[in-house]
């Protein structure tokens, strides 16, 4: 609820600067009474015979006079109308509705009449109409302080601000209007562009255009500031069988629509279900072009009555339908309510395009690998995300998809049916996003802050993928896990027959127990796949080789720098991983290799020791930054040391290995850690 509490000043500030252009014109009387001209009448005509001055009056006067008139109302409480229907509020009657026509600026400020006579209503403003609504079609309209009052708004520069109560709001033909702090049934932008919808409190916004030719282009609803954020609890009935229908918002012929840190579908608070009637959170219909649909909380489950319907669940946090270009999900809390409890899903995540009407979207994209760009899908009843058998290039990035009934992510195929679709050699079938093959995860260790994972792709010879690595506390039931946990991707391209191995060190510790999931991505289309098989995390071998030169010089961290080598000292294995850790942050460095061991002192001018003699190699390909762990990682090839040695390591083998970084204090210089000697098996 919106009340207008600090009235004195903002009202005698817009007074003022109203006085400044024109009149205020004052109403005085709640009936429609016209007793001057209404094809002429000015603002010095007023008041009529009568002495009073009603509201078509007011009207007629404002559209024959130049500059832009405020109509201000000061009925006395004895005069109001029909209290047994609308008790505390000043009621304006029409029998001549034309009259109500804004054919000229005008300012309409409801909050003047709770200036006069107070607080009446205590659930909204003082000031409603009876049979009647506001046309407001000229250009930089106003509407202030009404209570439950439809009212449409044309022109350019509009605003409708601090309406209370059930109000119907049309923006039709308008352009760059500012609607702000309602209450409202629907706000409905038709056929119009650049329009703002900020801190309204309302059950649902319709953005039309018209056809394909004629867009609502450039509107927005929300922003990034708490103020902006609009309360949007969901519209629907239930038809004569108890079936629930309506929705949210429904985009139909839009371009370039922003969505943003809006509660939808849910009680203001966040906390619950909104209208247990309305079953789409976000509806797409028709052509939407470049939507942006961010950080907002959208929770909707309509729940079926009788006499056909009862104790049914039904609904789509968000459901696309028709076609689409260029449209953007990004960092949603989606089934969570708003302390991040998943009490809010719905039947169905995100339906891109599987529901009964044709879809065909490209570049839609459902997420992101940077901070904040992560969806949270969680608590549906089935899937997290479906999308449907002839849509592809949906990519689904850095989401945390967990706690769903059926699958986090499932592509339906060209025949049909949910469920995990099998990898098929050369990945030739079809589906939703072309049923895109999915990785094949073979080992996951904890390195003590860090989890290596390695597995394998195989699909289309020769392309790029990225692969999306994941971590959960469990798997899903039917054993293809979810993704909670978003820890990072790499690259990889499949060679001729199709096949890409991969192995990465992550920095993101995940406690032992937890699994790993991976889906893979095919670029650029940006078809993403179901997740994989999840592998559980298992621990690593702690500690291998024997350190010494230890221990180093100190650094500016006050500790001297060390290296452990990690993950298996089997050669076949391919998992040996050095980490230096306990180094200044932001400091590049690297690591280096040889067959012999020694100690010099202070090389080059360094503050630490050098502990390898002989032919040193360097590991240069890959220099690291320590970042703002003071920590880097290397999985180390065994089957190409670096030059100059370019030699593979052998069972029996011993070599030795130490960590070289920059260290600015007490002035720019370097250091070395201690370093590490293994005999590999």
């Amino acid at each position: 609820m919106f009340r207008t509490t600090l009235l004195t000043g903002a009202l005698a500030a817009l007074l003022s600067a109203a006085s400044a252009s024109a009149q205020t014109i004052t109403v005085t009387i709640g009936d429609d009474i016209v007793d001057v001209d209404w094809q002429t009448a000015t603002v010095a005509d007023l008041p009529g015979p009568d002495g009073e001055v009603s509201f078509s009056e007011a009207m007629i006067a404002s559209n024959h006079t130049a500059g832009v008139q405020t109509i201000a109302f000061n009925i006395p409480q004895s005069k109001w109308l029909m209290q047994w229907l609308f008790p505390g509020r000043a009621v304006l009657k029409t029998t001549a509705g034309v009259f109500w026509i804004a054919s000229a600026p005008v300012i309409i400020d409801g909050r003047t009449q709770t200036a006069f006579t107070g607080d009446t209503y205590a659930d909204g403003n003082e000031v409603t109409v009876y049979g009647g609504d506001f046309v407001l079609n000229a250009n930089n309209c106003e509407l202030y302080g009404f209570d439950t009052v439809p009212v449409t708004l044309g022109g350019q520069g509009g605003r409708i601000e601090g309406n209370t109560g059930q109000m119907a709001i049309t923006l039709f033909d308008a352009t760059g209007a500012l609607i702000k702090d309602n209450e409202a049934s629907t706000i409905k932008i038709d056929r119009s562009n650049n329009n703002v919808l900020v801190g309204n409190t309302m059950q649902r916004v319709r953005i039309w255009g018209f056809d394909s030719s004629y867009l609502a282009v450039g509107n927005r609803v929300g922003g990034p500031n708490l103020a902006d954020r609009n309360f949007i609890t969901g519209y629907g009935t239930h038809s004569s069988e108890g079936f629930p229908s309506g929705s949210a918002i429904e985009l139909f012929n839009t371009s370039g629509t922003v969505i943003e840190n809006n509660y939808i579908g849910t009680t203001p608070d966040g906390m619950a279900i909104g209208n247990i009637a309305c079953s789409v959170g976000v509806q797409f219909m028709a052509q939407n072009d470049g939507t942006i649909l961010r950080q907002n909380l959208i929770g909707i489950l309509g729940h079926g009555t009788g006499p056909h319907y009862a104790g049914t669940l039904w609904g789509w946090a968000l459901r696309f339908e028709g076609t689409g270009d260029g449209i953007v999900v990004q960092g949603n809390t989606i089934g969570l309510d708003a302390t991040g409890a998943a009490t809010l899903g719905s039947v169905w995540g995100i339906d891109a395009g599987d529901g009964y009407l044709a879809a065909s979207y490209t570049n839609l994209t459902l997420g992101g690998s940077l901070p904040g760009e992560g969806n949270e899908i969680a608590g549906h009843y089935l899937n997290g995300i479906t999308v449907g058998k002839s849509v592809d290039g949906v990519r689904i990035s850095g989401n945390s998809i967990h706690d769903n009934g059926w699958l986090g992510i499932d592509l339906v195929p060209s025949g049909f049916g949910y469920g995990v679709d099998a990898n098929d050699p050369g990945d030739l079938d079809d589906g939703g996003n072309g049923l895109q093959n999915f990785p094949v995860l073979n080992q996951a260790l904890d390195l003590g802050g860090s989890t290596w994972v390695s597995g394998s792709l195989s699909s289309t010879a020769g392309d790029d993928f990225t692969v999306e690595l994941f971590a959960s506390p469990t798997a899903d039931d039917s054993g293809f896990g979810e993704g909670e946990l978003f820890l990072g991707s790499l690259s990889v391209t499949t060679d001729g027959s199709g096949n890409a191995d991969f192995g990465t060190l992550l920095s993101q510790p995940v406690p032992a127990g937890w699994v790993i999931s991976a889906t893979a991505t095919l670029e650029p289309i940006g078809s993403t796949s179901e997740f994989s098989q999840a592998i559980t995390i298992q621990p690593g071998n702690g500690d291998l080789g024997t350190r010494y030169c230890s221990p180093a010089v100190t650094n500016s961290t006050g500790l001297p720098g060390t290296l452990r080598a990690m993950g298996s000292d089997v050669v076949a294995d391919q998992l040996f991983i050095l980490r230096a850790e306990d180094l200044p942050a932001n400091e590049f460095g690297l690591f280096l290799v040889s067959a012999t061991q020694a100690f010099i002192q202070n090389p080059g001018g360094s503050q630490g020791n050098l502990c390898l003699g002989g032919t040193i190699a360097r590991f240069s390909h890959d220099v690291k930054n320590s970042g703002p762990t003071g920590t880097f990682s290397l999985a180390v090839d065994l089957t190409q040391l670096p030059g100059p040695l370019n030699v593979p390591v052998m069972p029996g083998d011993t070599w030795n290995f130490q960590a070289w970084h920059r260290d600015k204090n007490p002035m720019p210089t370097s250091n070395f850690t201690d370093a590490v000697s293994v005999t590999f098996q």
